[in-house]
Formats: structure tokens, C-alpha cells, sequence
């Protein structure tokens, strides 16, 4: 944690505009760290017949509601999360007071979403809660369970034929593009369980377009280092980190720290199938 404070204190002194929102990621951050060595997770034994069908079919390997969970863990770091989120804005306050009500009067029952006996998305509804808060805090919440899982199937994954535009792990679309080693090798980074894979340099992950000359990219002037890839056939984007040019702590910050990218790509007429949580 202490390098992910330090680039944090880097990335407020450039970017100041930025502080609240890192500050707030900083909170979440040390909070699912924090949980991380109580968790009891369960390994994934994979079966033999799962990675054929990895390899030959292009099917991912698991179902998101097949990842081990401690759920006991991500109930208590959800309150964790309430408390943070009532100090970061007005709006987030007044979503947080009115899903501790829904708890307290029995509305809401924390351990059936958990166990996917619930959808997230049915309370909002019920509840008329945004459409983003709540989601947001049970995906942050299972996320140490999810890291920890994915941890543990590292060990028997064997993934490297796989060039998909889909996460190979669990199918989740990527939320971010990183190029790395010589010759700038592309990977992708999942947005549900984070997983990275490596793909095509020329690949619209998204549409799965491969046509070079509809491919383009922009940056900020001074910040090649970050950039958005565009695609003309569906008008979709992605951004990219060159992580040969940055001592890469935390790729979820540095997507964070370069949401401007995002406006942009919006203006422009671009638009990304997997929208940045963070963001209102």
C-alpha cells in the first residue's frame, strides 16, 4: 500500500482536480487490503474438459457467480464502504443513508445478494436507489474475495493462445489496454475479475474488428503514455497505458487519474461497453 499512497500523492500534486476521487479510491483501497488476510477462499479444481473448451471452443473457463466468495468478509467491508462513502459527496451520503435504512428495516438483505440469490440490480429498482452507487459497493465489496480466487487460478490457467477480446476467465469485457516488453506486446485487463490476457495489437475488443485502417488513437499533449484506441465501425474505445514508459502500481488508479481521456473520447462521438465505476 505504501507505493499506491506514494503514486497517489504524485498523481494529486499533477493533477489536483483529481484529489477527491483519489482520495476516495485510496480509502477503498486500504480497506479491501486491510480485509484481505481474513478471507477463506476456496481453490477452483478446473477440470480437464474446462480447458478444452478454453482452448478449442473459446469458451471462459467459469461463470461470475462461480467464483468462491467469503461472504461473511465482503458483508463486513460493505459497511466498511458505507462509512468511506458518507465523507466523499453530498450524493453518495443520501445513496449510503437510505440503503443503511433498507438494512435496518429489513428491506434489504446483504447476505442474499451476496450469495447471488438477489440480483443487485432488482433492489435498485425496488429501493429507487441510483444506478451506479449500490452496484458500485457490492462489486468493490466481493472484489478481495475475487482478487484472492483469481490468485489461486493462476497456478493452473494456461491461457497464452488466447486472444479473444472477452476475458478468458470468467467472458467479462476489459475495461483498460496495457502494452508491455518488447515490441509493446498488448494485454487486456478485465473489468469484473480483473484477469490479464494478451491479445492482437489490432483488435477492437469489443466489436472484434481487425481492419487496420479503421483503427486510430489519440493523446494528451505531453502524455503519450496514455492514450483512447479507437474503433470507426462501432465507434468504440479503449484506453491504453504504455506501461514500458511507467512504473505501473495500480492500473485502476491510472485509469482514474485519466479520466479526462474518457470526456474526450466521449466528445468526440466514442463510447466504451464498460463504463468506468468510479466515475457519477
Amino acid at each position: 500500500m505504501e507505493n499506491l499512497k506514494k503514486r497517489v500523492k504524485q498523481l494529486k500534486k499533477k493533477r489536483p482536480g483529481y484529489k477527491e476521487i483519489l482520495n476516495f479510491y485510496q480509502k477503498i483501497r486500504e480497506e479491501q487490503e486491510k480485509i484481505k488476510p481474513s478471507l477463506k477462499i476456496k481453490s477452483i479444481p478446473l477440470k480437464k474438459e474446462w480447458k478444452g473448451l478454453l482452448k478449442r471452443e473459446g469458451f471462459p473457463l467459469l461463470e461470475k457467480k462461480d467464483f468462491p466468495l467469503d461472504i461473511k468478509a465482503s458483508i463486513t467491508l460493505f459497511h466498511s464502504l458505507c462509512e468511506i462513502g458518507k465523507g466523499a459527496n453530498p450524493h453518495m451520503t443520501a445513496q449510503v443513508k437510505k440503503i443503511e435504512e433498507a438494512i435496518e428495516q429489513k428491506r434489504l438483505d446483504l447476505k442474499k445478494i451476496f450469495a447471488g440469490e438477489v440480483k443487485a440490480q432488482n433492489v435498485v429498482d425496488e429501493l429507487g436507489l441510483d444506478q451506479k452507487v449500490f452496484p458500485f459497493l457490492i462489486h468493490e465489496s466481493l472484489k478481495p474475495s475475487i482478487e484472492t480466487g483469481l490468485k489461486k487460478l493462476h497456478q493452473e490457467l494456461d491461457a497464452e493462445n488466447w486472444t479473444k477480446g472477452y476475458c478468458p476467465v470468467c467472458g467479462g469485457l476489459p475495461y483498460l489496454a496495457l502494452l508491455k516488453g518488447e515490441g509493446g506486446k498488448r494485454y487486456l485487463l478485465c473489468s469484473y475479475c480483473g484477469y490479464e490476457w494478451r491479445t492482437d495489437r489490432v483488435l477492437c475488443p469489443y466489436c472484434g474488428n481487425k481492419e487496420q485502417e479503421s483503427h486510430n488513437y489519440f493523446y494528451a499533449e505531453g502524455e503519450e503514455t496514455f492514450r483512447i484506441d479507437t474503433c470507426d465501425k462501432y465507434h468504440q474505445y479503449i484506453k491504453t497505458i504504455d506501461a514500458r514508459n511507467i512504473e505501473l502500481i495500480d492500473p485502476v488508479l491510472e485509469d482514474l487519474a485519466t479520466l479526462h481521456l474518457d470526456f474526450l473520447a466521449s466528445k468526440k462521438g466514442f463510447k466504451k461497453p464498460t463504463p468506468n465505476p468510479w466515475t457519477p
